[in-house]
């Protein structure tokens, strides 16, 4: 994302970075809800994946269709038993029972849906109540966490409600009916008990007309006003019916007419017509091609890009319209509307893709399966409501005379730059457009960006508590051992593996005792959370170096357990099954290490009032030992050892906290470390008399949270400052200072 992230952007952000929330991103037409998407992806530490209901909307967004993610039955889905009562259903009925006993899916799929922390849908306004549902019981029963919405995945939906809806066919409603209030997302069964936190984009980066845009915001929310219609009615033109005008395109409803109007256009100009064959090479299905895979063009024809210019120049956009002045069976050439600039047509690569489990990292990769390369550019004296989604115009004749759909005049007259482009071959009607009572209700539960940004102070701490307790929580890895076991079912002689049981047997014994101490360390890390204050972070932090600090050790021990036991294996006869199956025990193993020094850069990061980023990830190292990877990386100084470093040459905490990028708690949290060691006087970072007020209090309440100190000495006293003099009681108490002296002994 090129320009400065705005509050809510930053809002939404944070909200993906550090909650498990489930979120429904929106906003108006040209506000950068795609823009927003890829800059997600690019930056989130989460395991993502990108998805979208349809194949095109799949490519546009750059991940691949639900269905092909998730193995998604066709037909018509309902959350629970069936009783038709007498009603009749030519589609395919799906049921929880159904999807899961007929559900084939291969090892490596499930591994990966497993290993997926963020799925981000994307045209969310097409997805049907049903199939969210669908996905719901897929994914709770493929990562085996069936008392999780999504099985414990983070939802990430995108999309503006107001432009494309779900589409149910008149046979499937009358049964669909009786479970769900409308066919929108918003109203499955999964989300009635998990709403997702709702964020609207506020800042539109398509239209600035101040009028134009007040006038886009009242007719999407159904409260078009009587000078709204007349305002509008003012562009009506009643001589420009479906003729082509130069410069503009026509947005109609209907396929078809917008063919006529193109076929009719080409047919005029009485140049050479040039075809040019899209190259399509890998797995690229027909149904998910951008444009038709034969472009006819003749000089004089009027073109629009369908892609932002790559090179990064800005010589055209999605939706720039231009005439085509130059053909070569090898190259194109179009002048652009308006300055008249000329500009050499380059192929645009579109790519189909997949994603795929790393096998020795264990992360979420893309791999790319098909690529389709065409030029980006099509006839464009006439586009469909639907296909001018995402599309930009300077001057559009828009044909209104045909009955919209909730949201189709919208979506149109949100093409526009401006009203000055405009042109209304029919005049919109009195009496305006409907909008779904549904989109309404749900639009209502948007909370203040004020009340979200309180709500996400308590959603990072249960953010950070429930991760970290995954991290250390052993049960999957026992689970799975447990289930390796059960294979050792044949007699010795007929499986290679049997010989191996007590092995089995004897590397279980060895995982428990893991478990149980897990079990006490994630009892005591919810004990931490539930303290008054906001130095819990730095506790958690340093109990979760100890806990690294013992288990990395262990983890690594087993893991080379295995890796050795699999060498032994490898040169006996009939033991492939059996090596592949070990490979996924050892890497059991390594997977959890990583995921527990995940979680320390995660809280590390939060202490500092950061966001892990996915460099931050990348550049950890954590990866590199299950990679293979030996390169050795420069140590990271921990980050209190900077602080500290920066306090010996003289500097001050505020000095301190600007240069770092910091507040000035986390800073007091740093050199507190060295207060209760003795390496700095207490009394050199805050008054003294402040100092015993504080130790005053806490003898006073007989504790030493934080919190209950704060709350007695009220605002003239700060975090930092009750931490720091509660550093110097420990000293104390350990003999490192004397009592009633800050000097070390």
């Amino acid at each position: 994302m090129s320009q400065k992230l705005s509050e809510v952007a930053e809002l939404a952000v944070k909200y993906v970075n550090t909650t498990q929330r489930h979120i429904f991103l929106t906003g108006k037409a040209g506000s950068g809800k795609t823009t927003l998407l890829r800059y997600l992806v690019a930056k989130t530490y989460k395991a993502a994946v990108v998805a979208a209901p349809t194949g095109i909307a799949a490519i546009n967004a750059g991940g691949v269709t639900l269905h092909s993610l998730l193995q998604l039955p066709f037909g018509t889905f309902v959350p629970g038993e069936v009783s038709m009562g007498g009603l009749e259903l030519r589609e395919k009925l799906n049921t929880p029972k159904s999807v899961i006993s007929q559900l084939q899916m291969r090892s490596t799929k499930r591994k990966l849906l497993r290993e997926i922390e963020l799925l981000i849908i994307d045209e969310v306004s097409m997805l049907r109540a049903d199939l969210l549902d669908c996905i719901d019981v897929i994914l709770r029963h493929v990562r085996r966490r069936r008392d999780v919405p999504f099985g414990g995945v983070q939802m990430l939906f995108i999309g503006d409600l107001n432009q494309l809806p779900p589409v149910v066919k008149n046979s499937e409603w009358p049964l669909l009916s009786k479970y769900y209030g409308s066919a929108y997302f918003f109203d499955s069964q999964v989300l009635k008990n998990y709403p997702p936190v709702y964020i609207e984009l506020d800042k539109i980066y398509r239209q600035s007309d101040p009028e134009f845009l007040d006038i886009l915001n009242r007719l999407r929310d159904n409260k078009l006003l009587a000078d709204d219609v007349k305002k509008l009615n003012s562009y009506y033109r009643k001589d420009v019916s479906d003729q082509a005008e130069e410069g503009y395109i026509h947005i109609t409803t209907h396929n078809r007419k917008a063919d006529l109007i193109n076929e009719r256009e080409l047919e005029k100009l009485e140049s050479k017509a040039y075809e040019y064959k899209a190259k399509v090479s890998g797995d690229f299905p027909e149904n998910m091609y951008p444009l038709s895979d034969a472009i006819v063009l003749k000089l004089g024809a009027q073109v629009m890009f369908i892609k932002n210019d790559p090179s990064g120049e800005g010589q055209y956009y999605n939706g720039k319209i231009g005439k085509v002045v130059s053909l070569g069976s090898e190259s194109i050439e179009v002048e652009l509307d308006g300055d008249g600039a000329l500009v050499e047509v380059k192929t645009y690569l579109w790519e189909n893709k997949r994603y795929k489990l790393n096998a020795d990292t264990g992360q979420v990769e893309e791999t790319v399966i098909g690529t389709y390369e065409q030029y980006p550019i099509k006839l464009a004296w006439a586009i469909t409501v639907h296909k001018s989604q995402g599309l930009t115009f300077e001057k559009a004749i828009l044909d209104l005379s045909d009955s919209f759909a909730p949201g189709q005049m919208y979506v149109a007259l949100s093409r526009l730059t401006s009203m000055k482009g405009l042109v209304l071959s029919a005049p919109v009607p009195e009496s305006g457009i409907d909008t779904d009572s549904a989109l309404q209700s749900f639009a209502g539960s948007k909370r203040a960006v004020n009340d979200l940004q309180e709500e996400l102070k308590q959603d990072r701490k249960k953010f950070l508590l429930g991760y970290t307790q995954t991290a250390f929580d052993f049960t999957d890895i026992l689970i799975e051992l447990n289930n390796h076991l059960q294979g050792f079912d044949k007699d010795e002689n007929k499986s290679a593996k049997q010989k191996y049981k007590d092995w089995t047997n004897e590397l279980l014994n060895e995982t428990k005792p893991l478990q149980e101490v897990a079990g006490k360390f994630i009892r005591q890390l919810a004990r931490i959370v539930g303290e008054d204050g906001n130095d819990y972070l730095l506790n958690i932090y340093e109990r979760v170096q100890k806990a690294n600090g013992y288990f990395q050790p262990l983890l690594r021990s087993l893991s080379q357990k295995v890796k050795e036991h699999k060498k032994q294996v490898s040169i006996q006869k009939k033991v492939k099954g059996y090596s592949g199956e070990l490979k996924d025990i050892e890497s059991l193993f390594d997977r959890k290490e990583q995921q527990i020094q995940k979680a320390e850069l995660l809280i590390s990061h939060a202490i500092d009032n950061k966001m892990l980023t996915k460099e931050d990830l990348q550049s950890s190292g954590i990866y590199n030992r299950a990679s293979g990877k030996t390169e050795k990386k420069e140590k990271k100084v921990p980050t209190k050892e900077v602080t500290y470093g920066l306090y010996k040459e003289g500097k001050s905490v505020e000095e301190i906290a600007e240069l770092r990028g910091l507040t000035s708690g986390t800073i007091e949290g740093h050199l507190c470390t060295y207060v209760l060691t003795g390496e700095i006087k207490a009394s050199d970072l805050m008054d003294g008399e402040k100092m015993e007020n504080i130790l005053t209090v806490m003898r006073t309440l007989g504790t030493t949270s934080s919190g209950k100190i704060k709350s007695k000495l009220g605002d003239e006293y700060e975090y930092g400052e009750i931490r720091i003099a509660l550093a110097h009681h420990q000293a104390i108490e350990k003999g490192v200072v004397e009592q009633g002296d800050s000097r070390s002994k």
